[in-house]
């Protein structure tokens, strides 16, 4: 599977879009709601998103930044890698497994309920610009190391996919929360 940085930034529109119309003429109260004790709210999975995407920016800024040392250049569609494609498609909606986030990405809600959405945003637009920053490396040669565990390596490449994999997970996740949301 192979991935462009122009294609990473048409998933990103993308997302931002299903978000915004998953959010549409929601209440606080709805934004808030969850549909089982232990269960995410519509909040929580886009302050998680935002959370788990502000995560990756370190790392991807550090990986950039060796690939452009190293004279590391290219452009066009990137090959995924193995590890990449396996965490880009256990990732992909709608999803066979489910794991518990860690700690450090637990959704914390930064003010109202009503606050999140515009805030992961925000996030996406950041997001983007560091995509843009990649132009010109070869994101199929640059190596990444997850900020989760330095285990977990990857192409560069990956790593933008596996921010707008996990985007489509999640806003999938919220389009069953509104399924399952009492009408009102």
């Amino acid at each position: 599977m192979k991935k462009s940085l122009d294609e990473i930034r048409a998933e990103i529109k993308t997302a931002d879009a299903e978000a915004q119309r998953l959010c549409e003429g929601l209440t606080e109260e709805q934004l808030s709601w969850r549909p089982q004790p232990g269960k995410w709210s519509i909040a929580e999975n886009l302050a998680h998103l935002n959370i788990t995407t502000q995560t990756y920016v370190p790392s991807i800024q550090r990986s950039l930044q060796a690939a452009r040392e190293r004279g590391m250049t290219g452009s066009g569609s990137f090959d995924l890698g193995f590890t990449g494609k396996l965490f880009v498609g256990y990732l992909e909606p709608p999803f066979k497994v489910k794991t518990k986030a860690p700690k450090a990405i637990q959704p914390v809600l930064q003010g109202p309920a009503k606050d999140a959405l515009p805030q992961f945003l925000r996030g996406e637009e950041a997001f983007a610009k560091l995509v843009d920053s990649a132009e010109g490396v070869d994101c199929g040669r640059a190596g990444f190391v997850s900020p989760f565990a330095s285990i977990l390596r990857m192409k560069l490449i990956a790593a933008f996919a596996t921010v707008t994999a996990h985007d489509r997970r999640h806003l999938w996740i919220i389009e069953r929360i509104r399924e399952q949301m009492p009408k009102s």
